[in-house]
C-alpha cells in the first residue's frame, strides 16, 4: 500500500507537469513567407482525396511560394485517376510522381518527393487528412529562426460517432506527450501527418540510409536524427491542426497501434526507449495493484487510487482536446479508464511479436 501511495501520486504529478507544458503558449514569430513544398504520399486513397484536395484549395498562402508533390506508392485502386480529376482546377503548382517498381514504402516516396522539390521547407501530410486555411502559414513561421530544423504539428482524429470519440481520446495523449517532449528538449515522437523540415537538413542527414528497409517510422527516424544532429532545433506548433480519419473498426485500430508501437521500437535507441518501458511498467503494476487490493477487500483504498489517477488523466486529456476544439466525452473517458491499462500492457507485448497489415501489405516481426 505504501508503494502504491507513492506510485499513483507520482504518475499524477507527471501528468500535471505535461499539462502545464502543453498549455504554455507559443511565441508567434514574424518574418517573410518561405518557399514551401507539400508532400503527400498515397497508396489506395481513392475514397479520401476529395476532402484533402478541397481543404488544400482553401489554403491562404502565396501561390508563388507554394507547390504540391503527390507520390504514388503503387496504388491498386483508382487513386491516380481520382487525383488527376481533382487537380484539374487546383490553384497551386503541383506534380504527381510514382515510385518505380523496385522501390516501395513511404520512406522511398518521401526521398523521391524531397529530391523533386526545390523549396526551402518541406511539409508532409497524409491523404486521409484535412487542413485549415492557415496551416501552411503556421507550420512555416517557426523557420524564421535559422536554428529551427523541424516543426511538428498538432493532429486530431475526426469524430463523427461515439466510437470515434473513444479513438480520438485515446490518441490525444500521444500527441500531448510528443509535444511536451519536444518543448523540454527530449524529442521522441512526431506524426508524419503534420510535419515540416528544412530540405537541406533532410538531404544532409540522409535520415533513411540505414533504415529504409523498415516499413514504418519515417517520422520518428527523421525526428530523432535531427534531434541528435541539431539539439534544441525542433519546435511543436500547437495551433497548426491537421484532422485525420480515425480507424474504421477495431481490427484497423489494432493494426494501426501495432504499427505505431513497432515503429517507435525500431527507431528509438535504448535510452530513448526508457520512457515507453516506464509507461508499460506503470500500467502493469497498476493492474497488479488493483487486482491485489480488490482480492484483499481494500475497496476504499482501491477507489482512492483510481480517482487520483483518473483526475490527472482527465485534466491532461481535456486540455489537449480543448485546444484542438474538440468535445470531451465523459462516457468515452470512463470506458477508457476501464480498458486503457489492459490495452497498454497488451499492445506493448504485441509490438514485439505480432504481425500487422497496413494499406494492403502484411508485415511480420522480422520487418521491424
Amino acid at each position: 500500500m505504501i508503494f502504491y501511495l507513492f506510485l499513483i501520486p507520482a504518475y499524477s504529478c507527471f501528468l500535471f507537469f505535461l499539462t502545464f507544458y502543453w498549455n504554455k503558449k507559443n511565441i508567434q514569430k514574424i518574418g517573410p513567407d518561405l518557399n514551401v513544398s507539400v508532400l503527400v504520399v498515397f497508396r489506395n486513397e481513392e475514397q479520401n482525396f476529395s476532402d484533402l484536395i478541397h481543404s488544400f484549395k482553401q489554403l491562404k498562402y502565396s501561390a508563388d511560394l507554394l507547390d504540391f508533390i503527390f507520390i504514388n506508392d503503387h496504388s491498386s485502386d483508382g487513386s491516380l485517376a481520382k487525383l488527376e480529376e481533382l487537380l484539374i482546377d487546383f490553384p497551386f503548382e503541383n506534380q504527381t510522381l510514382s515510385l518505380p517498381e523496385e522501390k516501395t514504402g513511404k520512406k522511398e516516396a518521401i526521398i523521391l518527393g524531397v529530391e523533386a522539390s526545390d523549396a526551402e521547407i518541406i511539409i508532409s501530410t497524409d491523404a486521409d487528412c484535412t487542413v485549415s486555411t492557415d496551416w501552411i502559414q503556421l507550420m512555416q513561421s517557426a523557420f524564421y529562426s535559422t536554428s529551427i530544423h523541424m516543426v511538428s504539428g498538432n493532429v486530431v482524429f475526426k469524430a463523427k460517432s461515439f466510437w470515434d470519440r473513444i479513438f480520438q481520446m485515446e490518441f490525444a495523449p500521444l500527441i500531448g506527450v510528443g509535444a511536451v517532449g519536444i518543448k523540454v528538449g527530449k524529442a521522441g515522437m512526431a506524426n508524419g501527418a503534420n510535419l515540416a523540415f528544412r530540405r537541406v537538413t533532410f538531404l544532409a542527414l540522409d535520415p533513411y540510409n540505414d533504415n529504409v528497409h523498415i516499413p514504418t517510422g519515417d517520422d520518428v527516424f527523421l525526428l530523432q536524427k535531427i534531434a541528435k544532429s541539431y539539439p534544441d532545433s525542433i519546435h511543436f506548433e500547437k495551433s497548426a491542426i491537421v484532422v485525420t480519419n480515425p480507424p474504421k473498426n477495431i481490427l484497423q485500430f489494432v493494426n494501426q497501434r501495432i504499427r505505431w508501437a513497432s515503429k517507435w521500437k525500431a527507431a528509438a535507441d535504448n535510452k530513448s526507449k526508457l520512457p515507453a518501458l516506464i509507461v508499460w511498467i506503470f500500467h502493469f503494476l497498476y493492474l497488479i495493484g488493483l487486482l491485489t487490493f480488490i482480492t484483499q477487500n481494500q475497496y476504499f483504498f482501491t477507489i482512492g487510487l483510481i480517482l487520483i489517477k483518473a483526475l490527472a488523466e482527465f485534466i491532461f486529456i481535456y486540455s489537449i482536446l480543448n485546444s484542438q476544439k474538440q468535445r470531451f466525452s465523459i462516457l468515452a473517458f470512463l470506458i477508457l479508464q476501464v480498458f486503457y491499462s489492459f490495452y497498454v500492457v497488451l499492445f506493448g507485448l504485441l509490438a514485439n511479436f505480432a504481425a500487422y497489415q497496413w494499406k494492403g501489405r502484411s508485415y511480420g516481426k522480422h520487418e521491424r
